[in-house]
């Protein structure tokens, strides 16, 4: 009943061409939101007559594999765990449905927004940082913060699917992630309960229709909502996670550790 994929049927479809061409929002405000299927399910069924679902190849939930880097010291990590300003996470990220790769770079900006930037990457890549990608990086960072790291590794692996719902005509975004599980290089493992997903409310000013929506339903943003923090705060014992644990604790479970 409460399932995002059943609720995406119902939606009229749009494609990712019509997608990227009216709210890429490659510089946007975010919120995200960790709730009850159900409502998602409730915000979803009043976004009907204003949003669009995506569409590719009649596939409209659609599972991601991603990969997290990080420099030896965890200096991405810790700089989210003590709120800096200046912060970014890499990944490089396999869309399965599509066979299509990308390595991505997301930094705050001014007044808390969040800037992407992405390079097209070999699929054989995924989960490895090539030359070129640290390249990248180190350039942009260098570029936007005055400094970059000397090298980056592998540090979360993570799943999940996503249906994504956008309002073209003012270039709004809410995402639905769930199913979501990962695993650190050492096997540790955790994912979000059944029956749990996270909203990711996407808009050029951070308050779109959809957040209106969800304060309505009396959910709230989450401050402390990195899916890659949580991750290495759930499986990593000798790193510091208090500003993780609440959520950890309510809405995510240890799982069996992996091969």
């Amino acid at each position: 009943m409460h399932s995002p994929l059943l609720v995406a049927e119902r939606f009229e479809p749009v494609s990712l061409v019509e997608l990227e061409a009216s709210a890429g929002l490659l510089d946007r405000m975010d919120r995200k939101y960790v709730v009850p299927a159900e409502t998602y399910v409730a915000v979803a069924e009043r976004l009907l007559d204003t949003h669009r679902v995506l569409e590719i190849d009649g596939v409209r939930a659609f599972e991601y594999r991603t990969a997290y880097f990080d420099t030896p010291g965890l200096e991405t990590y810790r700089d989210h765990v003590q709120r800096r300003r200046r912060r970014y996470k890499c990944r490089s990220r396999h869309y399965v449905d599509s066979g299509g790769c990308s390595f991505e770079l997301k930094l705050k900006g001014a007044r808390g927004r969040t800037v992407k930037h992405r390079i097209p990457y070999e699929s054989a890549l995924h989960g490895s940082v090539s030359p070129d990608a640290l390249q990248f990086v180190q350039d942009t960072v260098q570029r936007q913060y005055g400094r970059s790291p000397a090298g980056l590794e592998p540090v979360l692996h993570m799943t999940y699917r996503r249906v994504t719902l956008a309002d073209l005509e003012r270039c709004e975004r809410v995402t639905c992630d769930y199913a979501l599980r990962f695993r650190a290089c050492d096997g540790a493992a955790g994912g979000l309960l059944d029956g749990v997903v996270i909203l990711e409310s996407k808009s050029r000013d951070g308050g779109g229709l959809a957040d209106r929506l969800l304060h309505r339903l009396g959910a709230r943003p989450a401050s402390a909502c990195s899916k890659y923090c949580l991750g290495v705060g759930m499986t990593r014992a000798d790193v510091r996670s208090n500003p993780f644990r609440p959520m950890l604790r309510r809405w995510f479970t240890a799982l069996p550790a992996a091969a």
